[in-house]
C-alpha cells in the first residue's frame, strides 16, 4: 500500500462491551445475539508495549471510539488514559462514548487523568423522554449526572445529536440545555445507516416498538457518511466505475480494533462482522487470505504488519471492478466520484476547541 508519510491519528477502539442497545448498531444485527463477536478489551500492557514509541511520538491524537463497543465500558480505561499520557503527554485524546456507564467518581477520575484540550464526546440523541428511543439502557438520570460530574472536575465535554425524525423538534432545546450544563460544544450529525438498511431491506426498532425514522428537516450539515438514496442497481453502477481515493491515506489514520488488528478505518473493520463468502466483492477473499491473525498487533510488530500483503492487496482493489475483487466498504465510503459525497467529522484539536 501507498506509505504513510507519517500518521497522525489513531482510532483505537479499546472494548467490544457495552451498556446499550442501539438499534442501529452492527452488534445489534442479530437482534441481542452476541456470539457472533468476541466481547472483549484490550490489556493495558499491550498500550505499553505493542505501539512503538516512536508512534506515540509522531500522532496528535488518539480517538477511543469504536464499531462494536463503547470505550468506557473497559474496565481499564482510565489506566490505558494514564498510560497514553505518560507516554506522550501532547497527545490529544478524544472519546466517544454514551455516558451511561460507571459512577460519578469514576467520571471525575478520568477529568482528572485528561488534559485541558481532551475531550469527551457523549452521545445524546435527544432528550429525557427521547434519548432512551434509540440509546436503549442508556438511563437519563444516570447520563446526566456522570456527564455533569465530569464537566464539574474540569472535564471538556462535547453533546453529540443524531437527528431522527422522532428528536428533530428538539435540537434547539438539546443545544439551549447542553450550554446549561457546560457542554463546551453542541452539534448535530445525521447518519449513514438507513442507507445501508434500505440496501439490506431491513427496518429497525427502538423503545417501545418505535420504528426510526431519517429526519424530515434539511440537512443543512451532514457529519457522517451521506448518500442520495438510490436503488442498490444504481449504487453499485455508480460506485463500480469511480474513483476511491483512501480518506485514512489521505488524513494520515489508522485504526486498531479490540483484537488489536491494525487496519485503515473502521469501516474496514466493521465489514469483517458481515464475511459472507457469496458477496459479490473481493473482502471475504482478502480477509481469509491475508487479514485476520496476520494483522493482530499483539502477535506481529506494527512494521510487519503495515508491510504485510494484506495492504497491499488492499489497494490493488480500488482499481478493479467487483468481480474482480474491488471492495463494496470502499466504494460506498471514499468514492470520489459518487454524487453523495460524505466528510467525516475531524477529531482534531483545532477544530475542536
Amino acid at each position: 500500500m501507498a506509505k504513510y508519510k507519517r500518521i497522525k491519528n489513531i482510532q483505537i477502539e479499546t472494548s467490544t462491551i457495552c451498556n446499550a442497545a442501539c438499534p442501529q448498531c452492527l452488534r445489534e444485527w442479530h437482534n441481542g445475539d452476541y456470539n457472533f463477536f468476541k466481547q472483549t478489551y484490550i490489556p493495558t500492557d499491550f498500550y505499553e508495549n505493542r505501539i512503538p514509541d516512536r508512534i506515540y511520538q509522531e500522532i496528535e491524537s488518539i480517538n477511543f471510539c469504536g464499531v462494536m463497543g463503547d470505550p468506557c465500558a473497559a474496565p481499564n480505561f482510565i489506566d490505558v488514559c494514564r498510560t497514553i499520557k505518560k507516554k506522550n503527554p501532547k497527545i490529544y485524546i478524544s472519546i466517544a462514548t454514551n455516558g451511561g456507564m460507571k459512577s460519578e467518581e469514576w467520571w471525575k477520575e478520568l477529568a482528572c487523568v485528561l488534559g485541558e484540550h481532551d475531550s469527551v464526546i457523549f452521545g445524546i440523541d435527544g432528550l429525557e423522554d427521547t434519548n432512551h428511543i434509540y440509546r436503549i439502557n442508556v438511563r437519563w438520570n444516570n447520563l446526566i449526572r456522570n456527564a455533569k460530574a465530569f464537566i464539574n472536575a474540569g472535564g471538556n465535554a462535547h453533546w453529540q445529536f443524531i437527528v431522527f425524525a422522532h428528536n428533530e423538534h428538539q435540537i434547539m432545546q438539546a443545544e439551549m440545555l447542553s450550554q446549561n450544563y457546560g457542554f463546551k460544544k453542541f452539534f448535530t450529525i445525521y447518519n449513514n445507516r438507513f442507507f445501508i438498511e434500505e440496501l439490506f431491506n431491513r427496518e429497525t426498532y427502538g423503545a417501545d416498538g418505535k420504528r426510526l425514522m431519517p429526519p424530515t428537516i434539511k440537512e443543512e450539515k451532514s457529519i457522517l457518511l451521506k448518500f442520495n438514496k438510490k436503488t442498490e442497481e444504481e449504487w453499485g453502477r455508480v460506485s463500480e466505475n469511480s474513483c476511491i481515493k483512501c480518506q485514512s491515506l489521505e488524513y494520515q489514520e489508522l485504526y486498531i480494533d479490540a483484537e488489536t488488528h491494525l487496519l485503515p478505518c473502521c469501516y474496514i473493520a466493521g465489514a469483517k462482522f458481515t464475511l459472507n463468502s457469496e458477496d459479490p466483492d473481493g473482502y471475504y477473499s482478502l480477509w481469509t487470505q491475508y487479514g485476520n491473525d496476520n494483522l493482530k498487533l499483539n502477535l506481529y510488530d506494527w512494521d510487519s504488519i503495515m508491510d504485510s500483503e494484506f495492504w497491499h492487496q488492499l489497494e490493488s482493489t480500488w482499481t478493479k471492478k467487483f468481480s474482480e475483487g474491488r471492495l463494496l466498504v470502499c466504494s460506498g465510503t471514499c468514492s470520489s466520484d459518487l454524487e453523495a459525497k460524505f466528510t467525516l467529522y475531524r477529531n482534531s484539536k483545532d477544530e475542536i476547541n
